[in-house]
């Protein structure tokens, strides 16, 4: 029997008042109530730009269960989930955490059902953003449960008169007030509940999950991958790293390495391109000694890009750019313990030349980092679902791949003496790259900027450019340079500075499609509700996701394929580590950005639109929303 024909069935047994006594509201004095809630918040009064955190105590009596936000299926019914709906004008909601549900055993006439709810006591947490440009005073947090709660015989949905809701109030002020009734206690459920996509993830049967414990499922593309496939694959995305955006500062430097040492023995050469080499296996190498110690210690696997979600990582990595850039202005050289210059070598130079070979290759892996989501995700994902052995080998053929090309260079000498030979031309060319540095730099530091009006980074990065513009025309010609090419460097200084200056000193132009912020629950209504859903996972610290945006989603067709269709457009942003789509994006589809997916109603899983895709794909992704 159906079960809302059943709950139909009992409404003619039952009278509506009587029913309505079952579940009271909270503010209801007659009967004891089914189910109760009071609110808390982890401090009295926050700061602009900080966080909080909101409990739900909720209570339920004795005989009744309340339908977890994944409940599972029946034979004969589908449980209403729990959800959640948080009002909080001013601030900034992010999706509830749920407690670990537990099975519960009932029975309905002569059928005996199992279905994942909570009983008793359980509490919700509602993680809070404080606008850094939010109004000081009072702010009202207004919570309310939906889903049903079920006794032995009768289920109430909680809505109506049965609505459980409270509210909280959180002052914004100049300091950061913690709660005193904020206990240990709740500090601990905090720290153990999840999103509701963890629950699901954690309910499905143990056949559908991989070797390694605590690890999802891997995406079907990469399952059906074999070992000589995925090693294949491996050393191709390493490849494909040295031809990058954030490498390409390196490999003048490199060149101009080569040139210099074209003097030396031939034995001299091979041996600092090995250790070149060596310095880009040893960051992979790295790589996967963390995901060995991750999946022993803590049953999960390395994520590929997350380690750029930590501001202080960003931080250091741009202070470590802006100390390159002025190594290569020529403002200080690096110096080595002679102690340690001299270890397997016979002279302090080489030690020293050895080590920067070696330095030079970990930075280059280093910044390959931030333009490589895209093509590393698949390698690492199929690295990660393979015995541990196998995985780190994975992991490191990536570092092989990225190498080959300058193990190979090193392997033919003569193909040095095509470069031109030693001049001023090399400390032009250096110092032109130190200038390139600081704009990654600019850009690294412009990724702590919350928000999505990036100008003062713009603006930061053409003072860059406008710095070059004054030394291009101050240093590459002087009076011993003839007339013509004096007028003719100037000039293109000159036009540099006003072309970069009118497309990086413009305002931003609005974006042509209405993104809506990344929430579990609004995902699951949508789809529920038979609309296209697409999400677009990005990134400030990602530079693939930001060609995306300017190649495939600023183009005016995209934006109105995606009105016609009734497409609900979902931004998923993961530059934090708090970020609500964390878990569905590494731990549910196993990938990094930029990632767009793209649901369809009635198609099993979604449309995968992996890296640096063009506005083709993703309108003939769009063709099947028809």
């Amino acid at each position: 029997m159906n079960r809302t024909l059943w709950i139909a069935a009992l409404g003619f047994l039952v009278p509506p008042a009587a029913a309505s006594a079952q579940l009271p509201g909270l503010e209801d004095a007659g009967s004891p109530p089914t189910m109760t809630a009071r609110p808390l918040a982890s401090h009295a009064q926050v700061t602009p730009g900080s966080r909080l955190d909101v409990a739900i105590n909720a209570t339920i009596a004795d005989k009744w269960f309340y339908y977890s936000p994944d409940p599972g299926k029946n034979e004969l019914f589908e449980p209403t989930p729990a959800g959640m709906v948080v009002q909080a004008p001013g601030l900034e909601a992010r999706q509830p955490l749920w407690p670990m549900d537990k099975p519960h055993h009932y029975q309905f006439s002569d059928q005996k059902f199992v279905n994942n709810g909570y009983e008793g006591r359980f509490v919700v947490f509602v993680p809070v953003l404080v606008p850094s440009d939010a109004a000081r005073g009072r702010h009202t947090i207004s919570l309310r449960l939906t889903g049903q709660v079920c006794g032995e015989d009768l289920c109430v949905p909680l809505e109506g008169a049965n609505t459980v809701e409270a509210k909280v109030e959180v002052e914004v002020g100049d300091t950061m007030a913690p709660n005193p009734q904020w206990t240990a206690d709740l500090a601990d459920r905090l720290a153990q509940a999840v999103p509701a996509d963890t629950l699901r993830m954690r309910h499905r049967p143990a056949a559908t999950q991989p070797a390694e414990a605590g690890l999802p499922a891997p995406p079907r593309e990469v399952a059906r991958m074999t070992v000589v496939g995925g090693l294949s694959l491996a050393f191709l995305a390493g490849l494909i790293l040295n031809i990058m955006p954030c490498v390409l500062p390196v490999v003048p430097i490199r060149i101009l390495s080569i040139v210099q040492l074209a003097r030396e023995s031939r034995l001299r050469y091979i041996v600092l391109g090995l250790w070149f080499a060596a310095g880009i296996v040893l960051f992979f190498v790295a790589l996967a000694g963390i995901n060995v110690a991750l999946q022993l210690a803590a049953q999960r696997a390395f994520d590929w890009g997350r380690h750029f979600q930590s501001p202080p990582f960003r931080i250091a990595m741009a202070m470590v750019i802006v100390a390159m850039a002025v190594n290569l202005f020529g403002a200080f050289t690096v110096l080595v313990p002679s102690g340690v210059a001299r270890l397997g070598e016979r002279t302090p130079r080489r030690g020293r030349e050895d080590l920067a070979s070696l330095g030079m290759g970990l930075m280059m892996a280093i910044l390959a980092t931030p333009c490589s989501f895209a093509i590393l995700g698949t390698a690492f994902a199929w690295a990660q679902f393979q015995p541990l052995w196998l995985g780190s080998l994975g992991i490191v053929t990536i570092g092989l791949g990225m190498a080959a090309p300058h193990a190979l260079l090193t392997a033919l000498p003569k193909l040095v003496q095509r470069l031109p030979k030693p001049g001023r031309w090399m400390e032009l060319t250096k110092q032109s790259m130190g200038f390139i540095l600081l704009l990654v730099a600019v850009w690294l530091i412009g990724t702590l900027i919350p928000g999505e009006d990036k100008r003062a980074v713009w603006v930061a990065g053409y003072g860059v450019v406008l710095a070059f513009c004054l030394w291009m025309g101050g240093s590459w010609v002087d009076y011993t340079h003839t007339l013509t090419r004096r007028v003719m460097i100037r000039l293109t200084a000159m036009a540099l500075a006003v072309v970069c200056g009118f497309y990086m000193l413009r305002a931003p132009a609005p974006s042509l499609i209405r993104w809506q912020p990344y929430d579990a629950a609004q995902v699951a209504a949508a789809r529920s509700a038979g609309k296209p859903v697409l999400i677009k996972f990005t990134a400030s610290w990602c530079l693939s996701c930001q060609i995306v945006e300017r190649t495939t989603y600023a183009d005016p067709q995209v934006a109105r394929a995606l009105e016609l269709r009734g497409v609900v457009p979902v931004k998923a942003d993961v530059t934090s580590p708090d970020a609500p789509a964390n878990d569905l994006l590494y731990n549910h589809l196993r990938a990094s950005p930029p990632l767009s997916v793209l649901y369809l109603p009635g198609r099993e899983g979604p449309i995968r639109l992996v890296g640096k895709f063009d506005k083709q794909e993703l309108m003939d992704a769009m063709e099947k929303a028809k």
